[in-house]
């Protein structure tokens, strides 16, 4: 039927698998015809019968070929595929705030995601994951797949506490519960702080999925300018007398879009008018790593009285390691576990036992280190490249991931964003982050992908003819 290489690389029953792929696939086994036993295949090819198996069960489950009992196995009928100019025919993605997300997460290799909001796949945490899975395979830990505390492992909860107390923040393990990443952590608070109606104070521009996790919630988004020193503070005042908002959702540290960070003057003043109207603070700290130096965070000052603290480990470890956590008053915790387990019964043992080996073993600080250093870095090289183009910046430099760059007035940024995907670049347009579609000629660009001679050229060509 076909022979298998003893020298190749690649095990036996890969090797079965695909040649029997093969054969069905370029018509050679055509639909039901009936494949050599067990026991005859695993002679033909010099192979024990257990390699067959092996394989013909891989080929089962691939649906290529079928069990019948007491027959033996039968090449499958082919199932229909849409044709292909049915594919192609397929709608727009769109260009709101979930087609963004949407792209973001599903961008294939052709595609330059300048606009995306994950580092490249080189750039995340390298060495630990292996490390700590073959720590998990030994057992060292709980078993990754027993059920998980509803208010997360009590090892990765001590942990998460000490990186807070270190950082200025009085809190114990019993002032955290964990998430699947941050973005539940802001949905959970958003069930339980918020009724439909409500004031809701948010940064302009500002994280756009939050936007629109907040609308579902249906309240009333209330948005406050983002400087680069942080929050335009006569605005927050404005707004809080104007609106009497239940919660303001900030970003102290590492702005998103603009890699901002509050000073000391400002934290203190949002604190204040907290205190003065009675407003709950949802302290977004998800690129505080990021942030070089000596940092103050509200929730160092206030000691969680008014700051709800969200953080997470998805952005520098893995896109795919949803683990986040929140920090808060232990009446509030409690409520935050039982909405939990209403909406996820628990979190994963598995994910969360990864995270513990990765930040035990003292490799995540020194990833974050060297993360800090690589994109100060990018970040020079992509707005010297950027502005090359056409794009525009603010004098302050900011940190972290992204850039916050202005396209010439005039330019039709919708039509921009539209003939860049043409052309396999993810572009993120501003209006995307602003609850009031403002900022409309502004692009967020993530700097680990902005550097790319085809989108310098793609931009330069396309802004010097609007």
């Amino acid at each position: 039927m076909f022979e298998l290489s003893r020298d190749s690389t690649v095990p036996l029953v890969d090797q079965i698998c695909e040649r029997v792929t093969q054969l069905v696939r370029h018509g050679q086994l055509s639909a039901g015809t009936r494949l050599p036993s067990i026991r005859k295949l695993a002679r033909q090819v010099s192979a024990s019968p257990f390699t067959v198996v092996d394989a013909y069960d891989r080929l089962v489950a691939r649906g290529v070929i079928e069990s019948r009992a007491g027959r033996g196995f039968f090449v499958a009928q082919r199932r229909l595929s849409p044709p292909l100019v049915a594919v192609e025919a397929l709608d727009d993605p769109g260009s709101d705030a979930l087609a963004l997300a949407r792209l973001c997460v599903t961008s294939s290799a052709d595609i330059i995601p300048a606009g995306a909001g994950f580092l490249p796949e080189n750039w995340l945490l390298e060495a630990g994951p292996a490390a700590a899975l073959t720590r998990l395979a030994r057992g060292r830990r709980a078993q990754p797949w027993l059920p998980c505390p509803p208010q997360g492992m009590a090892e990765l909860r001590e942990q998460i506490a000490t990186g807070l107390v270190q950082h200025g923040i009085a809190a114990s393990a019993a002032n955290i519960v964990t998430t699947y990443g941050a973005s539940q952590a802001f949905d959970l608070l958003a069930r339980i702080l918020l009724a439909p109606g409500d004031a809701v104070l948010v940064e302009e521009p500002g994280y756009f999925v939050l936007f629109e996790q907040l609308r579902a919630h249906h309240v009333r988004l209330i948005p406050v300018p983002r400087h680069a020193d942080g929050p335009d503070l006569a605005a927050l005042e404005e707004a809080c007398r104007a609106h009497r908002p239940r919660a303001f959702f900030m970003q102290t540290l590492v702005h998103n879009p603009t890699g901002s960070s509050a000073d000391p003057a400002h934290c203190h003043r949002i604190l204040s008018l907290a205190e003065q109207f009675g407003f709950a603070v949802v302290e977004d700290d998800v690129y505080g790593d990021l942030y070089e130096g000596s940092a103050v965070r509200l929730a160092q000052i206030d000691g969680l009285r008014h700051v709800i603290y969200v953080g997470t480990y998805t952005k520098l470890i893995g896109p795919s390691l949803r683990v986040g956590y929140v920090a808060a008053d232990a009446a509030l915790i409690s409520q935050l576990v039982e909405r939990k387990v209403l909406s996820v019964l628990s979190g994963s043992t598995l994910l969360e036992c990864f995270v513990t080996e990765v930040l035990g073993n003292g490799r995540y600080k020194r990833h974050v280190e060297q993360m800090r250093a690589r994109l100060a870095r990018m970040r020079r090289d992509a707005r010297l490249a950027l502005e090359s183009a056409g794009v525009r910046f603010d004098a302050a430099h900011g940190e972290g991931m992204f850039l916050w760059g202005r396209v010439p007035d005039g330019t039709p940024v919708d039509e921009l964003v539209r003939r860049a995907r043409e052309h396999s670049i993810l572009l993120a347009r501003g209006t995307l982050f602003s609850p009031t579609g403002g900022c409309a000629q502004w692009l967020r660009f993530n700097v680990a992908h902005s550097t790319s001679p085809r989108l310098v050229q793609f931009l330069g060509e396309a802004l010097r003819a609007a």
